[in-house]
């Protein structure tokens, strides 16, 4: 009774089970699910903690020990400073605390490098992120541009299959040769063969986009189709100035340059080391030891308090020579950091140039793979008819009909590498995702 009551209670939501996915619902599913994205969250949270770490040091280190022992032979009692050879027990306790004056800047400028290094970890998630989805992008319009070329060459089969069917009937009423039969059925053939290798690329493409949003394969989802969107040709001149723009927004970017600019504090903190520091300390303590039957426990404690305040000076005398080659590897370290935001810099012009240069081409692609399918259509039509009445060779259908099926092919393929084109340039105008899904 209670299975049925739940499962009653479940019928609703899994009336609405989920056959379909879109291109936004995938990403929420790469956030969710790569591990790509999953580990630059673990080293933007690593990065956290070490600043958290380093913040801890300046606090005061503050301590509460006891001890307990059992001392036998000669030694000395603790409350007399006398010599005795006898069993006794030793009890102390103590609490202090011990905290850094001045160090020459050290902690202060590891705070600034780990502030600098956690905002980069968080950029680089981000960027990390955009680079997933630009793949997942991809992925997805080739799954929706396969399957339609799996439709179209669904289509072709069915098409050469009415033409065997046709002929079959014209053979067995005897109006025209077995050979005749023979050669349609070989363009049959090779329809199939081309229908069954757009299915395994159509397959491929849905792995691979499972895969990368890592989740199990299910044939029963489905995945919805995009949208043209009103993206107009791009000047190649402006190129420059969208990686310009894109420069200063860009999380890549920020990434890069903040990561350079922790490796100035490193160096600061590194040189500190050379100067003079401080330190305050103070402790509290008190003792009981058995050997003195005149004061009970509260009272020896009472009795034996003492304690100190203490300032301690430290001055490195041959520090610099220490010193020294950690500066230099840090400087070193540095001016990787600055190849690494040029090399970012770089990659995101050129990206962005070929970005601009392909929607330009693919848009003129995409006309005229239209305007091609539309000259062999009618083309195709004229010798169809013409074949259907006798007048054409089989060679002359099946080269049209070949031609035409290229044709639509590259149409379908130039009509999804459009929309990808568009979708990649509005994110590089924008610098994110609003509204390019």
């Amino acid at each position: 009774m209670k299975r049925f009551i739940l499962l009653f209670c479940l019928l609703p939501f899994l009336g609405k089970a989920q056959a379909k996915l879109s291109l936004a619902e995938c990403v929420d599913l790469l956030v969710k699910n790569n591990l790509v994205y999953q580990k630059s969250s673990l080293d933007a949270e690593a990065a956290q903690a070490q600043l958290r770490q380093t913040r801890s040091q300046i606090l005061p280190q503050i301590y509460i020990s006891a001890d307990q022992s059992l001392n036998l032979g000669r030694s000395i009692d603790q409350y007399t400073n006398a010599y005795i050879d006898q069993l006794y027990g030793y009890n102390s306790l103590s609490t202090g605390f011990q905290m850094p004056v001045f160090q020459g800047g050290k902690l202060q400028n590891q705070i600034r490098q780990g502030t600098l290094a956690k905002e980069s970890a968080m950029e680089n998630r981000t960027a990390i992120l955009n680079a997933q989805t630009v793949l997942l992008m991809q992925g997805y319009v080739n799954v929706l541009a396969t399957k339609a070329l799996l439709e179209a060459a669904e289509q072709q089969v069915a098409s050469s299959q009415q033409q065997v069917d046709k002929a079959q009937k014209q053979v067995d009423a005897g109006t025209i040769g077995t050979n005749l039969l023979f050669e349609i059925k070989g363009q049959l053939a090779n329809d199939k063969f081309a229908q069954v290798t757009a299915l395994n690329n159509y397959r491929t493409a849905r792995l691979a986009l499972f895969q990368r949003i890592n989740i199990t394969p299910d044939d029963k989802v489905e995945f919805e189709p995009l949208l043209p969107k009103e993206t107009a040709t791009v000047p190649e001149s402006n190129a420059l100035q969208l990686y310009e723009d894109a420069a200063k927004s860009f999380p890549e970017i920020r990434s890069a340059e903040l990561y350079r600019q922790s490796f100035a504090y490193q160096v600061k903190s590194i040189k500190a080391l050379n100067y003079p520091s401080l330190t305050l300390s103070a402790n509290v303590r008190a003792f009981y030891a058995s050997t003195n039957n005149d004061l009970d426990y509260f009272k020896q404690l009472n009795a034996t308090r003492n304690g100190y305040i203490n300032l301690g000076l430290n001055i490195p005398i041959m520090g610099r020579w220490v010193t020294r080659p950690r500066v230099e590897l840090a400087k070193v370290q540095e001016r990787q950091a600055q190849n690494i935001l040029d090399v970012t810099n770089q990659q995101l012009r050129q990206s962005i140039e070929l970005a601009v240069l392909n929607l330009n081409s693919m848009a003129d692609k995409h006309a005229a793979a239209q305007s091609q399918v539309e000259s062999l259509g009618a083309a195709f039509g004229v010798v169809e008819s013409k074949f259907n009445a006798g007048v054409a060779s089989v060679f002359e259908y099946t080269l049209a009909k070949a031609k035409l099926a290229k044709a639509e092919g590259d149409a379908i393929q130039a009509k999804y590498d459009y929309l990808m084109q568009q979708r990649l340039l509005q994110y590089y105008r924008q610098g994110n995702w609003q509204g390019v899904f």
